[in-house]
């Protein structure tokens, strides 16, 4: 009895997907074939490699230490789950590196924390804007990142972006809401969020849905 429903079930799938191939527009057809329902690593990192995701910031940025930290957790885990690499450096190691000697640490160049952290690779984010605004006597909060990302080899050598800029402007938004629905912690812990995902997904394929024009 196996063997003889096994080619049935097969013939009803395959009518199925014939006709929902044929119910899509022009546009969604084309769409699927082409392969545009997901977006493709910008960069493959080495799986063998020991990674570091290694978080910076300016001096006018007010990110803190403990979401620096939160970043980078959130991208290992991510990467990790998302196979993209084996080994990564925990936060918790940059962190303490940081606290043991701040005075050094700001001294110390990409390559001189990746031998310390004993890293292959960095990918390295730069935050040039980390702003919480609160508004209106503290009625009203909003948040904007800016920031940039690079993979460089353990002596410093650029890996990717090749070209000369600073690295891929990754950026992050929340839109002005109520101090009540969102506090300031609140807007910090979602651009920290935004910031991990599309950090991320620069590193893996991942799907993105169909948008049609408006008629």
């Amino acid at each position: 009895m196996r063997t003889n429903i096994q080619p049935i079930r097969a013939a009803l799938i395959a009518t199925m997907l014939i006709t929902s191939a044929f119910s899509l527009g022009g546009c969604e057809l084309a769409y699927l074939i082409a392969g545009n329902g997901s977006h493709a690593a910008l960069y493959k990192l080495p799986k063998k490699n020991r990674i570091l995701v290694l978080v910076d910031t300016s001096a006018s940025s007010q990110i803190s230490i403990h979401a620096m930290a939160t970043l980078m957790t959130l991208v290992n885990q991510t990467l990790y789950q998302r196979k993209c690499a084996n080994r990564f450096v925990p936060a918790y190691r940059i962190v303490a590196l940081q606290r043991r000697n701040p005075e050094k640490y700001h001294a110390m160049g990409i390559a001189d924390i990746a031998r310390a952290v004993h890293a292959n690779d960095v990918i390295y984010v730069y935050v040039k804007r980390f702003d919480v605004t609160i508004e209106s006597a503290g009625q009203l909060t909003k948040g904007n990142a800016d920031a940039q990302v690079k993979v460089v080899e353990a002596d410093g050598t650029r890996l990717w972006p090749k070209t000369g800029s600073p690295g891929l402007s990754v950026t992050a938004r929340v839109p002005t809401g109520t101090a009540v629905s969102q506090s300031s912690q609140t807007v910090q812990s979602e651009m920290v969020t935004i910031l991990a995902r599309r950090i991320s997904r620069i590193f893996y394929r991942y799907a993105v849905g169909y948008h049609p024009k408006a008629q």
